[in-house]
């Protein structure tokens, strides 16, 4: 299964400043080099980078199929008292579902080639548990965010 895959396509580390000069579209991005562009907490129209992720985890519409095959993404959505959260890979069609050890590590269920499962450790943008989760959703003031996921090569 792969995990994060290698694409031309620049997309802005979540923390740290974006890097115009390395994006592929920057002769017609409008918002090159504005002092505000590396900031997740201003609108695409205030002059983030149309390719940088809000606090919710959002790229600008015209950027999202693009963000989801460049990265895997964990889905979190909250429901009345749980929250559930769901993993996309890219080159995978169907979403896995995400669950916790005791000891606080990320996993999903994986099928190996001969039919039996395991659990593959995923880790993403340092959370680690669900009450990190729904805080920052809390704050965020929505009950859907995208978080940009690790995938590890072992399983636990």
């Amino acid at each position: 299964m792969p995990g994060h895959e290698a694409n031309t396509a620049y997309f802005p580390p979540l923390c740290g400043t974006v890097d115009c000069f390395q994006c592929e579209i920057a002769s017609e991005c409008w918002c090159r080099c504005k002092y505000q562009r590396n900031r997740r907490d201003f609108s695409h129209t205030s002059g983030r980078c149309p390719r940088l992720p809000d606090y919710r985890g959002f790229v600008e519409q015209e950027h999202r199929k693009l963000y989801a095959k460049t990265f895997s993404l964990v889905h979190a959505e909250r429901g009345e008292d749980v929250l559930y959260l769901t993993l996309t890979v890219p080159g995978v069609k169907r979403p896995k579902k995400v669950y916790q050890t005791q000891s606080g590590e990320w996993y999903f269920h994986e099928k190996n080639d001969d039919g039996t499962y395991s659990k593959r450790e995923i880790s993403f943008e340092s959370y680690h548990s669900r009450e990190q989760i729904l805080d920052h959703m809390d704050m965020a003031h929505t009950d859907y965010c995208l978080f940009r996921a690790e995938i590890f090569g072992y399983c636990i």
